[in-house]
């Protein structure tokens, strides 16, 4: 079998900000990093030689594959240096690797192909290359190849036709020859299939398996899918968000929420969606067994309604909170995934909500996931709900919210009745 190059080397962005600090190959996917899964299926189709195309934070993928050996492959590197160089300039630089000719899968790309039956086609074509295709019908992704007997008739990534009912399915072979007219810089792929296709030199197979990618959410989510057992997954997600709770954070949402009661200060609960189910059952939790003077707006559905068609979404609860008569001895707790975020047009409500209560100076809690937003930022005490995988960031937030929310009100500094069960003798 041919030698596969991976190109692993761009910044992928669109997956920021997970993408930060570990590149996209090092994405957790089904309990470990994408690139296991990707080297252990190239292994079962046959390969034993691989070239990872590296550049962002590439030591990081070295130091985690190494020389390949524990997959059952050998593992050379070739790193793109101090600029990227796009998808065909960093095959052209790997070439002294490659050999004469070579598959090309992208780093983010899971295609359980047969290898084999592709390799054998290219070779007997007589073509320098070879692109394989899948009949997407825009599915997966916006197709962008035109394919009938056999062969590409169209293919182009900006411009599309209705005729383009095939994609590029991410899996490519090429003679190392294609690759030594290519002017000098950066240069994407895009420009040696159009080359190849203008001169008649391109090959085509079309592929019956669909593809899977982690280029994005939801592809990381359905990848996660067909490789676990889900229910497995779920639960173990739950315990790595368990072991990194941060402990100090909580005990000063304890602290804050005992010198409310304590000062005679009352707890305003706010949430959207959710977020707004889980403040209605805590409310319950702070007064009954906390003994807290608790509201939460969304309890008042008429209130809420006629607010929102009068004033507006974005003002409901500052003005709740202002109909309140909000004064420093009360806490403004916010439960939200979000935690509000002006720019991106999320939970303005909640945003506009706690620029009131700092404008009163009232003490401000929150129990949020993602990064916080908004209320991480300004907030006297907040809890972040870790993210150990971007495709469940809404349940496990929304999940651990009720955690917290029981773990306070069961805390020696704030519990004051018994529930109900515990005291059944």
């Amino acid at each position: 079998m041919l030698t596969v190059a991976i190109l692993s080397g761009g910044l992928a962005t669109r997956l920021r900000p997970i993408t930060e600090t570990i590149p996209k190959s090092l994405i957790e996917v089904a309990g470990e990093p994408f690139v296991s899964h990707q080297l252990r299926l190239l292994r079962s189709r046959g390969i034993e030689r691989v070239v990872l195309c590296v550049g962002y934070l590439s030591e990081m993928i070295r130091e985690f594959v190494g020389d390949g050996s524990r997959f059952g492959l050998s593992i050379d590197y070739s790193f793109d240096g101090p600029s990227l160089l796009g998808t065909a300039g960093a095959l052209r630089r790997a070439l002294p690797l490659l050999g004469d000719a070579f598959f090309v899968v992208y780093g983010d790309s899971y295609l359980a192909c047969n290898y084999r039956g592709i390799q054998d086609f290219f070779l007997a074509s007589g073509k320098r290359g070879l692109m394989t295709v899948f009949a997407n019908n825009d599915r997966y992704d916006t197709s962008n190849v035109e394919f009938g007997g056999g062969a590409i008739i169209a293919y182009d990534k900006k411009t599309r036709t209705p005729r383009m009912r095939h994609i590029d399915y991410g899996l490519s072979l090429f003679r190392r020859s294609v690759f030594d007219g290519l002017p000098p810089g950066a240069c994407d792929l895009a420009t040696v299939y159009s080359n190849l296709l203008a001169y008649g030199d391109l090959a085509a197979v079309e592929v019956l398996e669909r593809f899977y990618e982690i280029g994005s959410l939801v592809g990381i989510r359905e990848l996660s899918m067909l490789l676990s057992n889900f229910t497995t997954q779920f639960l173990s997600e739950v315990r790595l968000i368990t072991e990194q709770l941060d402990v100090e954070a909580i005990g000063r949402v304890v602290s804050l929420l005992a010198d409310t009661r304590s000062g005679g200060g009352r707890l305003f609960i706010l949430g959207v969606g959710g977020s707004a189910a889980n403040a209605s059952h805590a409310v319950n939790d702070f007064r009954k067994i906390g003994g807290f003077e608790a509201y939460a707006p969304t309890d008042n559905v008429s209130e809420l309604t006629a607010r929102t068609n009068d004033e507006g979404w974005s003002s409901v609860f500052e003005n709740w909170l202002r109909g309140s008569r909000v004064r420093s001895e009360d806490c403004i707790l916010v439960f939200s995934v979000g935690g509000g975020n002006l720019e991106k047009g999320v939970s303005a409500n909640l945003v506009a909500a706690l620029q009131y209560a700092k404008s009163v100076c009232a003490k401000t809690a929150a129990i949020v996931g993602r990064d916080g937003g908004y209320a991480a930022k300004v907030c006297d005490a907040c809890v972040i709900i870790p993210t150990v995988n971007p495709v469940h960031v809404t349940p496990h937030s929304e999940a651990f919210q009720a955690v917290i929310w029981h773990l306070l009100v069961s805390h020696p500094a704030l519990k004051q009745s018994e529930t109900k069960w515990e005291s059944v003798k």
